[in-house]
């Protein structure tokens, strides 16, 4: 069977199924392999997509905000009898239930809150202001759609918290001592200036994401393919299993997610489906355009990643792993999209 797929030159995405046609014991064995093979695709012309790029400009209220931060962390701390206000730094404990049982992830002990930053779910502040020390308080609040845990996305939560100090911060003047403690600078301007640098360099990288999102995402409207059902399945099984070792990090698994949120494991399943062939599509006409473009990966570029890997990684284990034909194979495949990706942005910022 193996001759037989590199003779003909095929594609196969799958193990086959093998039916027994013939048996003679000793002198013959006839027998029928169905396999499923890579469809064909239709490549959009990838080398004409055309998007510019978005100018990076950072508010001077960014690098304000950014000022303040630092001032806050270098502030002086005053205990507080007055009801907590924007600004203050509050320290509470706090419960989370869902119809009488504690939400995971949703509890702590002496949490350390700056009132106005925005750290927690919004409304969630908002109920803190007011209070002082050693009062407690009830309050439901809905976490947002696209909370990151998705365990709690878009459900109402009751919220049980207690006051355990208030905190007033006297922030310090932006002086010579500031500056020196915050870094060699000599000047305000010169801190404005480090800051506004660092932050361009954050929406510039984030930016480059979006921009590479967006070129992929129409070259993958633009092609015309079908995603073999065996490849998607394969998908999913990954996706279930970063799923679950999500969870895991937050001491939940699948069923306690499922009940969590109200769904089966095919509604889990429904709604992965549409990323799972997102990702199955999107290897496809990369490697389209890997062979369009006669790009590779040499062993020599491959060996020089994995060293680059096991300097960064020094720990055995990883070493280990770093070795094994696998993850090998995981490290080519990345190097190879990421060649592919680069030559996409090449053609996508010409004028």
């Amino acid at each position: 069977y193996s001759n037989a797929v590199k003779q003909l030159n095929l594609q196969v995405v799958a193990s086959p199924k093998v039916s027994l046609e013939k048996f003679v014991p000793y002198t013959e064995l006839e027998y029928k392999v169905v396999a499923e093979l890579m469809p064909k695709v239709k490549l959009a012309d990838y080398t004409k997509i055309r998007m510019k790029r978005p100018p990076i400009k950072i508010d001077p209220a960014e690098v304000d905000l950014a000022i303040k931060d630092l001032r806050r962390r270098d502030s002086t701390r005053l205990v507080s009898e007055q009801a907590a206000k924007t600004g203050d730094e509050v320290n509470f404990d706090f419960e989370g239930t869902k119809d009488g049982e504690v939400v995971p992830g949703a509890s702590a002990k002496s949490q350390t809150l700056q009132l106005g930053s925005g750290q927690f779910i919004p409304g969630f502040e908002e109920e803190i202001i007011g209070l002082r020390t050693g009062d407690e308080k009830t309050f439901d609040i809905r976490f947002p759609e696209s909370y990151h845990e998705k365990t709690l996305a878009d459900k109402v939560v009751t919220f049980k918290i207690k006051i355990n100090s208030v905190t007033d911060l006297v922030l310090p003047e932006i002086d010579s001592d500031f500056l020196t403690k915050v870094g060699p600078f000599k000047t305000e301007a010169e801190l404005r200036a480090s800051i506004e640098g660092r932050l361009t360099g954050e929406k510039a990288e984030s930016a480059s994401r979006t921009y590479e999102q967006e070129v992929l995402n129409k070259l993958l409207k633009d092609s015309n393919f079908k995603t073999p059902e065996a490849l998607v399945k394969q998908q999913l099984e990954r996706m279930r299993s970063e799923l679950e070792q999500n969870l895991a990090s937050s001491g939940l698994d699948v069923p306690k997610y499922l009940d969590l949120t109200g769904k089966t494991a095919e509604e889990m399943d429904k709604e992965m489906r549409p990323e799972a062939e997102r990702r199955v599509g999107l290897a496809m006409v990369l490697t389209e355009v890997a062979a369009a473009e006669k790009l590779s990966v040499s062993p020599s570029e491959l060996d020089a990643e994995i060293a680059r890997l096991k300097l960064a990684y020094p720990d055995p284990q990883t070493q280990t792993e770093l070795d094994n034909p696998n993850t090998r194979e995981e490290v080519y495949n990345h190097l190879m999209a990421s060649k592919v990706i680069a030559k996409l942005l090449s053609y996508a910022e010409e004028a």
